[in-house]
């Protein structure tokens, strides 16, 4: 009965067992892409704090910080544009970013405030939203 499977093949020159090591080089990171993407972190960092504070039950100061990321979040396309330092991690980051600050530090928020006390229904609405805020990312 022949193989449905052909066997493996080693490269030429490969000695069985050893791996082939890789060389990664990595170009130089210009400082103009960095400084858009510390502006997203520091947005994600503001959305995080906001359900800590929510979780405290310190609603206004929750809601200050989801304004603070909404800020940072306008910055640093503007910067990034500015600079010319766009890249595709940074619009990864930034669509990560995006989906925790709007998608789910608002709805955390908004079910510890009130939607709690309805029980389910409350957690399925906060559900069905941050899972549309999912969806909609690229």
């Amino acid at each position: 009965m022949p193989n449905a499977i052909p066997p493996f093949e080693p490269e030429p020159g490969a000695r069985i067992g050893q791996k082939r090591r890789r060389l990664r080089r990595f170009g130089p990171l210009p400082v103009r892409t960095l400084i858009p993407n510390a502006l997203t972190i520091l947005a994600l960092c503001a959305g995080l704090t906001s359900i800590r504070f929510g979780l405290e039950g310190r609603f206004e100061a929750a809601v200050a910080a989801v304004i603070i990321a909404s800020v940072f979040d306008a910055l640093d396309g503007r910067i990034a544009r500015m600079l010319q330092g766009t890249s595709k991690f940074g619009a990864e980051l930034d669509s990560l970013t995006d989906f925790v600050n709007f998608g789910v530090a608002p709805v955390v928020l908004l079910y510890l405030w009130s939607l709690q006390d309805i029980g389910g229904l409350g957690w399925i609405a906060v559900l069905g939203y941050a899972v549309c805020c999912a969806l909609r990312l690229p």
